[in-house]
């Protein structure tokens, strides 16, 4: 199973002048939901649908309260969260307070199996959402090419490359879409 990617050109925050450089975004192809997630877990196991759900719900709400507790939780093979904090600096020690926290983030270090989840990983291209988005409003039209180059992209924003889109591979299936 390959993951799929787009291609976004993006630029330098730190640096506005630097030209911007083509990166790879991974393309979600759709989402595992918490009951598609149970129900898959249930199969393979003894417990029911509903049972998985309730342990996913309480290992959730359990998780969350030992984080707020200060607590890093640890779920072994899959890795470790912990909280980490953001803040303005102060010129002291003294100076600073709790104001100068400015948010809070949650930090996963990954355990061994997902640290080797990439070894012999496949990665296949897809178009950006826009750039499909701009193929199908061509074709409704009759149109026989379009100008993709003026799609937006991340930093001048399709709406975030990273998410959804269903992409799942070759040309993103854009010759068998039903809308089209």
């Amino acid at each position: 199973m390959a993951l799929n990617y787009s291609i976004a050109m993006m630029g330098n925050p730190m640096n506005q002048e630097e030209a911007k450089k083509a990166y790879a975004k991974a393309q979600v192809s759709q989402e595992l939901s918490l009951k598609a997630l149970a129900k898959r877990v249930s199969s393979q196991t003894t417990a029911s649908r509903a049972d998985v759900t309730a342990v996913i719900i309480a290992t959730v709400e359990n998780m969350i309260d030992g984080l707020r507790a200060g607590e890093q939780v640890d779920f072994g093979d899959l890795g470790k969260f912990r909280l980490q904090i953001t803040s303005r600096g102060a010129e002291t020690a003294e100076k600073f307070t709790a104001a100068n926290i400015t948010g809070v983030n949650i930090q996963f270090i990954p355990g061994e199996d997902l640290k080797n989840i990439f070894a012999g990983m496949e990665f296949s291209p897809v178009p950006t959402r826009a750039a499909t988005r701009a193929v199908l409003k061509a074709q409704k039209a009759g149109q026989t090419t379009v100008d993709i180059s003026k799609t937006p992209t991340p930093g001048g924003d399709d709406g975030g490359n990273t998410g959804g889109g269903g992409n799942s591979g070759g040309d993103g299936g854009i010759e068998d879409d039903p809308l089209g």
